[in-house]
């Protein structure tokens, strides 16, 4: 790619939330975990009553939800990303459910009501950087939850040999590009390149993330390097936390097909309850 008197400007991402410079790219770059949409739409449909999403980002899953007659409020400490959810929501137009949106920390949020149903979805249980933020934000969870309410999130399942291997191994702190992605009603492209960094002690996986518009004769028109740390945690973990915070564990499933959480799995679904 040529970089040149074409290229408009490379920044670093604004301060406030670290996804808020994800904003105009995240739809292009992330579209979910395979099943995973479906499994929480049903869920929310299957359970009925009101539903909360934590995390819920652009509306990738919150929007189909409520397009399914299910009333949802969603959380999200991203402005931008809710913008972006809002640009997406009138879109779509008249739909059954309703959507509302809430700009707040899903670790310190009170929204003065509880739900049946709570959804943690794409690993966003991932974003809570610290022991304290993961248990803050459970037992806000539970505050919002009803009794006998469904609580769902899914995480990443740690293994030491891709950490090792696939992470802090050739690649670690060096950008590789990992897609390329066309821009809708343009000829242009997104290429997205990582760099990752592992800090084994703090349980962190620290990324930074080149994205760059390039036009059809390889010039970067655009470039913004963006943030993206994540916390691990594993099954043995969890299992501690979500107890210590007053759930009962309903299930731990592998995948979103509910299948049984094997040394194979990569996701971990756990459905929780609340009483």
């Amino acid at each position: 790619m040529k970089r040149g008197r074409l290229v408009k400007h490379t920044h670093e991402a604004e301060t406030g939330s670290e996804f808020d410079g994800w904003a105009p790219y995240y739809d292009l770059i992330h579209d979910g975990l395979p099943g995973e949409a479906e499994f929480y739409v049903g869920q929310a449909v299957r359970i009925g009553g009101n539903t909360l999403e934590l995390g819920c980002g652009t509306g990738r899953i919150a929007i189909p939800m409520a397009m399914s007659g299910v009333d949802v409020t969603g959380v999200d400490k991203s402005a931008a990303m809710l913008a972006r959810c809002r640009e997406k929501l009138r879109a779509v137009g008249a739909i059954p459910g309703k959507l509302r949106l809430v700009h707040a920390d899903m670790a310190d949020f009170d929204l003065g009501v509880r739900f049946s149903f709570i959804a943690m979805a794409y690993r966003t249980f991932m974003h809570l950087l610290t022991p304290d933020a993961q248990r803050r934000c459970l037992l806000a969870a539970r505050r919002h939850l009803q009794d006998g309410g469904v609580f769902i999130l899914s995480t990443w399942v740690p293994k030491p040999s891709v950490i090792a291997d696939g992470i802090a191994g050739p690649f670690e702190g060096r950008f590789r590009t990992v897609g390329q992605y066309p821009i809708p009603e343009s000829k242009d492209i997104v290429v997205h390149q990582y760099s990752p960094m592992v800090d084994e002690v703090n349980q962190l996986l620290i990324e930074q993330h080149r994205i760059q518009e390039v036009d059809p004769a390889g010039n970067v028109l655009h470039e913004v390097t963006l943030p993206l740390t994540r916390a691990w945690t594993t099954p043995q973990e969890m299992n501690r936390l979500v107890r210590q915070c007053g759930f009962r564990v309903d299930a731990v499933f592998g995948d979103f097909d509910c299948n049984p959480l094997t040394e194979k799995s990569t996701e971990m679904v756990w459905v929780l309850r609340n009483g």
